[in-house]
């Protein structure tokens, strides 16, 4: 019966990261990355652009225009005198 021998040491190469073996890679394989990636990105800034948005001045159309109790420009409560 042959003995299996076990030999300990540090002869492999160490494993990357993908953070590593990205940019390890080839140049052509991450221009394809980044340009499959900006349309991505481009496609999600209107839907975040309009969050923030109402999120600074609140949701479009909020303001009851019946409400008496505001009163916005071009308004004057109450009379004048016709001349």
């Amino acid at each position: 019966m042959k003995k299996k021998i076990i030999r300990i040491g540090t002869k492999r190469k160490p494993k990357l990261t993908k953070k590593e073996r990205f940019l390890t890679g080839d140049i052509q394989t991450k221009v394809e990355l980044i340009q499959a990636l900006i349309p991505l990105g481009l496609m999600a800034v209107p839907e975040q652009l309009k969050e923030e948005v109402e999120e600074l001045a609140g949701e479009r159309y909020s303001r009851n225009v019946f409400d008496r109790g505001r009163v916005g420009r071009g308004e004057m409560r109450g009379g004048f005198p016709a001349m």
